[in-house]
């Protein structure tokens, strides 16, 4: 059996160390990647020590199954107990040092596969075409044909948009990574604004604290508000809020999920430990009405408190609602992709508190600020830009830190996915991404698997709005692996 592989990224990781760690009977991997980021992607690329990761080690293992992968890698290099984040009492790594665990996960695997009697090879060129006839093939940008039994795209997110039609105008920076290159040309003193307040817009202001940024940074938004802070992890295997009871409650539910029942399973799980519920509906509420700084505050002076439910929650939209998103009715996957987005994304996604505690002392300082209301964003006549929110003000340089939406198909794959659609091996979703089966991640037509592609990460119909973490592309990783050597 020949697997081809499109894309080499996290993703990619976590499914050749699943597949090294079966007994699948040995057949051959070809692994394409168009860019020469190969097992990093585009987050964990090489990168100045300012960018760090964003989860503690437990969050980010790239074997599925094995939480403490990535930690025992740590452990085995003291070196890097320098990265030690006092709030967590764990190391957080900058990302190219996560992007070397990657990559050691990765050359580890294919010497695995290989001492088992797999041939697997690498070759750096993206896949812009599929066709059936005569055989199975992929070809290349660089004109090479290979024909495969069984294809997993794997390619990742998409670029960002360019919301506000800013393409090559001298001053704005639409794709930040890597930083120390995006960042090398904005001169010390001058006024830059951020487009976004989540994650990708603080990598942004510590990156450029890091490199003796003076003059005023101001993040802009829609909605002002900004990442929650990382808890400090409490050990605790939750008995109720798991991907198995959900789906046990789901079938005996006759194969439906509602809001009302995952809400349930929160309060059973909080009861179990003796806290209360309102404590979690008041930190979610208050995260659309409490005023931005004043959380971060309060957030971080609660990086140890005890009660479990924001920790519940974030492990919840990250295991349990994948495990059981296709199964939801379409009026909530409606409501939760639209009214609660900004919430789930907020409280999913945290930052470490190391970057929470430099964002803070900017914003107390006055260097940073933080704008809710944007609008519009306008290029002068000379240089620099005129911003619109409930006001009007100019910056002299602006950076794109708005992430692509979920189910966003990567430039690099646009001409591969339109081979699969016209060749009827795929088919488009009604709210983004490809069709895909649950559980196994085969593409689907016309609710019919094809018999040789799958897909995994946020291409798929079947993955959430939110993008996948490091631990449930592991995850998800393992059962693909599991699909593919049925």
């Amino acid at each position: 059996m020949h697997i081809g592989i499109v894309g080499a990224g996290m993703a990619t990781v976590a499914l050749l160390d699943a597949l090294a760690g079966s007994a699948a009977k040995p057949g051959e991997i070809t692994v394409f990647e168009s860019s020469s980021a190969v097992w990093r992607g585009r987050a964990y690329q090489r990168d100045q020590d300012s960018v760090r990761v964003n989860a503690p080690p437990m969050a980010m293992t790239a074997r599925g199954g094995d939480l403490d992968h990535y930690l025992r890698w740590l452990r085995e290099r003291p070196e890097l107990a320098c990265y030690l984040d006092e709030g967590l009492g764990l190391p957080v790594v900058p990302r190219a040092v996560y992007g070397r665990y990657l990559e050691h996960t990765a050359h580890t695997a294919i010497a695995d596969l290989r001492e088992n009697g797999w041939r697997v090879s690498v070759v750096n060129s993206g896949v812009t075409g599929f066709s059936r006839h005569p055989v199975a093939t992929l070809r290349t940008a660089a004109g090479g044909a290979y024909t495969v039994d069984r294809a997993v795209l794997s390619i990742g997110g998409g670029q960002p948009h360019d919301s506000y039609g800013l393409a090559d105008t001298p001053g704005y920076v639409h794709e930040p990574y890597p930083l120390h290159r995006r960042l090398a040309g904005v001169p010390a003193d001058r006024h830059v604004a951020v487009i976004g307040s989540g994650l990708t817009a603080v990598d942004i202001v510590t990156g450029l604290v890091s490199r003796g940024h003076t003059g005023p940074i101001t993040l802009m938004s829609r909605s002002g508000v900004l990442p929650a802070v990382q808890q400090r992890p409490i050990p605790y295997e939750p008995r109720y809020l798991t991907p198995e009871y959900a789906l046990r409650r789901v079938r005996d539910n006759q194969g439906q999920v509602t809001l009302t029942m995952l809400i349930e399973l929160m309060k059973a799980e909080l009861s179990e430990l003796g806290h209360d519920f309102r404590t979690l509906t008041d930190e979610v509420i208050g995260n659309d009405t409490e005023p931005p700084v004043q959380r971060l505050r309060r957030q971080l002076s609660l990086v140890a408190d005890p009660h479990q439910g924001r920790r519940l929650l974030g492990r919840a939209i990250r295991t349990v609602a994948p495990a059981v998103w296709p199964m939801f009715r379409e009026q909530d996957k409606a409501l939760l992709r639209g009214t609660h987005f900004r919430t789930i994304n907020c409280l999913s996604s945290p930052m470490v508190p190391h970057n929470a505690n430099i964002l803070l002392r900017l914003l107390d300082s006055g260097q940073v600020r933080l704008r809710a209301g944007l609008q519009k964003i306008h290029p002068h006549s000379r240089t620099g830009f005129t911003v619109t929110d409930d006001t009007e003000w100019t910056a002299d340089v602006v950076i794109n830190a708005v992430n692509p939406p979920a189910y966003t198909v990567p430039q690099a794959a646009e001409g591969l996915v339109r081979s699969l659609l016209t060749s009827a091996s795929a088919e488009r979703h009604p709210f983004g991404g490809l069709t895909t089966e649950p559980g196994t991640g085969k593409l689907l037509i016309s609710g019919r698997p094809r018999d040789m592609w799958y897909a995994q990460g946020n291409i798929a119909s079947t993955s959430t709005f939110i993008a996948t973490d490091p631990t449930g592309l592991a995850h998800e990783a393992a059962r693909l692996a599991r699909a593919l050597i049925a």
